[in-house]
């Protein structure tokens, strides 16, 4: 299997790394069988619900134990110290160590620009999510490069100083890429 990881930032911590290779060895063996069953269709295709849950799925294949889309208190996006009620998009607990994700997905990556604006919407909602919550957080942005044009503009991405971690998944000719940006505590 190659490589699935594309981008390390400075900082991560080793145990975050061997726990996100083995939920995207786990996410790239599911979208391959998915692939194949639904004739090249792709799980971040549909709708955010759908992109979140199948991550949820893979995290369980790697061995985790995974809550998606689940009700939350959350921090007021305005006001920090207000309660309000929410839903957090993905958890899940490692062995040891919780991770929770808000997610946003893109049907066009098509600059680099428009894919940091969209990643900081999602590190907007995780800035909502109350620190007991996990040990660690991220802002996660699932996109499927359609052409050359896109790939090229999600490597681009990739390799910027608005993503801490970058992995791609599924076909060559049609990648999904999964970009994160981790809060720090």
């Amino acid at each position: 299997m190659s490589k699935l990881r594309i981008k390390t930032a400075d900082g991560p911590k080793e145990e975050i790394l061997a726990d996100w290779d083995a939920w995207m060895k786990a996410a790239s063996q599911l979208y391959r069988r998915f692939g194949r069953r639904l004739d090249g269709d792709s799980p971040f295709e549909y709708h955010e619900v759908a992109a979140v849950g199948f991550l949820a799925n893979a995290a369980a294949l790697a061995g985790f134990i995974p809550m998606n889309e689940y009700d939350v208190f959350k921090r007021g996006r305005d006001d920090k110290r207000t309660k309000v009620r929410g839903r957090a998009d993905l958890w899940f607990d490692a062995g040891g160590r919780c991770y929770s994700f808000e997610c946003k997905r893109t049907r066009r990556p098509v600059t680099p620009h428009y894919l940091g604006q969209r990643l900081g919407y999602a590190m907007g909602d995780v800035d909502c999510v109350r620190d007991d919550e996990y040990h660690h957080a991220a802002g996660c942005l699932l996109t499927v490069a359609r052409d050359s044009k896109r790939i090229a503009a999600c490597d681009q991405f990739a390799a910027s100083d608005d993503v801490d971690i970058a992995y791609r998944i599924g076909p060559k000719a049609k990648p999904a890429y999964l970009f994160f940006r981790l809060k720090e505590k």
